[in-house]
């Protein structure tokens, strides 16, 4: 593929970088795995991915991501950890965020209903980004980040259904911890467009989302093979996997109260894909 040479990489996904698509198996250039950005939330974390708009550069991600579920309240701080373009490179970009600072000044937009966060990070410039106040770079990679053109973002109208899909991410919870799995590197999970909600506007994909995958970009591989974003994973779907007691059994011979069931869930392998109308309509409101 065509090598920019500015320091920044702005053309995520963009042509030449087509689908290689061989015994229907389609293959990803191997720097789209630098694409996935991991956020690190002070008791959480999850994925996002850079935009740009003409020279403007945001980071988007879910909702959740950066607000508590519970409280609503917005972290006061977090860290972005973005690969090098150059996959052969060990250095990263990372970018230190006050949070507190982005939501007075009004960098950061959100749609709660859908699940999804838009963050003003600065500008693009052909040898530096000029950040947002709040923003603070610490460390840079040689090869520069990989930032995706506003005009790859997918409407909901435009997502096939069977179509196949790729989801990037930081996946936490499940491979944790595991010796085989390097946490700081994203993962990729293949699927498929397995159906739509026209009353939601959200997209159903064949592949099952962890923690740490919120916010991940899904690309979807549209009929002329070309990678499309359609949106970002925000939550899995539970299905039933077994009834366990609230309490504990009492001891034997002891009477045995009535207590209610709880039911435990398990992931359907479906995951939940927020469509790319929302980025595209946060974006619009700076």
């Amino acid at each position: 593929m065509t090598r920019p040479t500015l320091l920044l990489a702005a053309a995520l996904l963009a042509a030449p970088i087509l689908a290689r698509v061989a015994a229907a198996q389609a293959y990803l250039p191997a720097d789209n795995l630098a694409y996935p950005v991991q956020i690190v939330v002070s008791g959480g974390g999850g994925t996002g991915f850079f935009v740009r708009r003409e020279r403007d550069l945001f980071l988007v991600t879910a909702r959740h991501v950066l607000f508590d579920a519970q409280t609503g309240r917005l972290a006061s701080e977090f860290t972005l950890r973005a690969l090098s373009k150059d996959i052969k490179e060990s250095l990263v970009t990372v970018f230190h965020v006050n949070a507190g600072q982005m939501q007075e000044t009004r960098q950061i937009r959100i749609d709660e209903v859908r699940d999804v966060a838009v963050v003003r990070l600065g500008t693009l410039r052909p040898e530096r980004i000029d950040t947002t106040p709040g923003v603070v770079i610490s460390e840079r990679s040689k090869g520069g980040i990989i930032v995706a053109p506003f005009d790859y973002l997918t409407r909901y109208a435009d997502v096939d259904v069977s179509s196949q899909i790729f989801m990037f991410g930081y996946p936490s919870v499940g491979v944790a911890g595991y010796a085989q799995i390097d946490p700081t590197r994203p993962l990729v999970r293949g699927g498929i467009v397995a159906g739509l909600n026209a009353v939601l506007k959200t997209i159903i994909i064949d592949a099952p989302v962890n923690h740490g995958n919120s916010g991940g970009p899904v690309v979807q591989l549209s009929r002329t093979n070309r990678l499309r974003i359609i949106g970002i994973a925000t939550q899995y779907i539970p299905v039933p996997e077994d009834v366990l007691p609230a309490k504990p059994p009492a001891a034997a011979g002891a009477a045995q109260p009535s207590s209610p069931a709880v039911l435990a869930l398990g992931n359907s392998g479906y995951g939940v894909v927020a469509s790319a109308d929302a980025i595209i309509d946060l974006i619009a409101m700076f």
